[in-house]
């Protein structure tokens, strides 16, 4: 593949391990309309990629990423976008999802920090997950007055069971490593600095075996478990639009911006 390293994202290869890495720590991580664009570029390059049998996505600082970067809906409310164009721009979270969930080669994510509401959604996209002792998964959308959308609702869903991604999508709370772990949305939790070893040997498994096979099972997994998902799903993103409107994401978004709780009315 390309190189597409930039100042946000970097992309190198080890061996037959790809690693795809978060490269803003000075935001938390925080993901761009553009960053976002860029990482389904990315993720779509390893269609054509037949020297990587893996790919680890991960993040350089303290925290694995803060989610989808507020500035830009702030900037977005105060142009005026149309709402043609930011249905279009909506999208780009599911498209990545989908993108990554269609990688041929197997994808491992390893979490440091907290990964909140869009980040957690890359993590549950992945093939595994690979925490931290530390780290923390959240889905806050819904403290913002907002809906979870990009379709990642199932992905939640298939990895911990419906009460447990009620519990995390409708409280909007982090959960700690341990408990991702007993739940299964973390398949293995380990010490920050042996994070990176620990996912490459994980990814290791997988290298070692027949590439064709194994992608072939993979895809078959996804197929039949993310069956009925989109078609499900479609309008999470008009339903995002729609409870941008409301009262209470404008008080969502002022409560975070003052460091307050939120007064929700239901308004």
């Amino acid at each position: 593949m390309t190189n597409p390293n930039n100042n946000e994202i970097t992309v190198t290869r080890e061996g037959d391990i790809s690693f795809v890495c978060l490269n803003r720590p000075q935001h938390n991580n925080t993901l761009t309309f553009s960053l976002l664009k860029k990482l389904e570029e990315i993720a779509l390059g390893f269609s054509n990629d037949i020297e990587t049998k893996a790919v680890i996505m991960c993040a350089k600082g303290e925290h694995f990423s803060f989610g989808a970067d507020l500035s830009d809906i702030l900037a977005e409310r105060a142009a005026d976008t149309p709402l043609v164009l930011r249905r279009r721009q909506m999208q780009q979270g599911a498209n990545l999802l989908k993108a990554i969930r269609n990688i041929p080669q197997i994808t491992v994510c390893a979490v440091q920090g907290r990964a909140v509401g869009g980040a957690a959604a890359i993590a549950s996209a992945c093939d595994f997950r690979i925490g931290s002792k530390d780290s923390q998964i959240s889905y806050g959308e819904v403290r913002l007055g907002m809906n979870l959308m990009w379709q990642a609702m199932p992905l939640c869903v298939q990895l911990i069971g419906p009460a447990r991604a009620k519990k995390m999508i409708m409280s909007g709370l982090p959960e700690t490593a341990e408990t991702l772990l007993n739940w299964g949305f973390f398949d293995e939790v380990t010490p920050r600095e042996n994070l990176n070893e620990a996912a490459v040997k994980m990814a290791e498994i997988y290298t070692a075996l027949p590439p064709v096979a194994v992608q072939a099972i993979k895809h078959s997994i996804n197929a039949y478990n993310g069956a009925l998902s989109e078609a499900v799903m479609h309008m999470d993103m008009d339903q995002f639009i729609l409870l941008q409107e409301s009262e209470d994401a404008r008080e969502g978004l002022m409560a975070l911006a003052e460091n307050r709780s939120g007064k929700f009315t239901g308004r």
